[in-house]
């Protein structure tokens, strides 16, 4: 009976552990204020009245959103981690995410470019360069308004002593986006002779769904300012961490199951 009960004990245990481990993959109440409105609509399930809308805006790769919600969530927390493993869990579940979205959604879902965006830079602080500017290219090939793409190109071909590459990209870049202070200030930087490169008579591209009713201000990706810091711990990295990232509070949601902890939402 004393070993029956032990066993039962170290399986309540263990039981509750993995509970707590696949709480920590839902965003906390807290983490979606940093995300984008869509998210918190499309985590509250079919049943939301803004999920009718929200489909119809975005299309049938709606579906698969969530997983785009949590690669950004776990790139904050990222930011947030203050030990290697745990940033090496968050950008590994980041990848994931991102690389389901990447599998999954139609190439020309509108929300691809920051999928690519993202998910290079998440190779780019797991160093693995060469994924990074795959998909960042491909992020600028979906959009090539996308200043922050740009921005970490340039960086990345500037530390690798690629100057003249490297103003290739922020040459391209102002074409497509005149007046952008960091894109100006690397084009003096790396060379560029003034007047800066005239702009492209392009259309806009739309890959920024605007909310169906009000709703609090939020970020699509990790905010770039015009002047990029490298973040601490990583400073062979040429990507800037964000200038704020919210505490974590609030009781995280269950989702999915040990078998499967990533996709509650998926289609069975």
């Amino acid at each position: 009976m004393m070993r029956l009960t032990g066993f039962l004990s170290v399986f309540l245990w263990a039981l509750c552990n993995s509970c707590q481990a696949l709480e920590q993959f839902a965003p906390t109440d807290a983490e979606l204020k940093s995300l984008p409105h869509y998210c918190t609509v499309k985590l509250m399930g079919t049943n939301s009245p803004e999920y009718a809308t929200w489909e119809q805006n975005l299309g049938p790769d709606f579906i698969h959103t969530h997983h785009f919600c949590f690669g950004l969530n776990f790139i904050n927390r990222y930011y947030r981690s203050r030990n290697a493993p745990d940033k090496r869990f968050n950008l590994q579940s980041a990848e994931t995410n991102l690389g389901y979205m990447v599998q999954h959604a139609q190439p020309n879902y509108s929300l691809m470019p920051e999928v690519y965006l993202n998910r290079g830079l998440v190779f780019s602080l797991m160093q693995r360069n060469a994924e990074a500017v795959r998909d960042m290219l491909k992020a600028l090939e979906l959009n090539p308004r996308q200043v922050k793409a740009y921005i970490v190109l340039a960086d990345y071909y500037a530390g690798s002593k690629q100057t003249n590459k490297a103003l290739e990209v922020i040459t391209k870049g102002l074409q497509y986006n005149p007046g952008t202070k960091g894109l100006q200030r690397r084009y003096r930087e790396l060379g560029g002779k003034l007047p800066y490169p005239e702009s492209l008579q392009i259309p806009a591209v739309e890959t920024q769904p605007q909310p169906p009713s009000p709703a609090p201000k939020a970020i699509d990706s990790l905010t770039v300012d015009t002047e990029p810091a490298t973040p601490e711990n990583d400073k062979r990295s040429p990507i800037a961490a964000p200038d704020h990232v919210p505490a974590e509070s609030g009781t995280q949601p269950k989702i999915g199951s040990p078998k499967n902890p990533y996709c509650r939402f998926c289609p069975d």
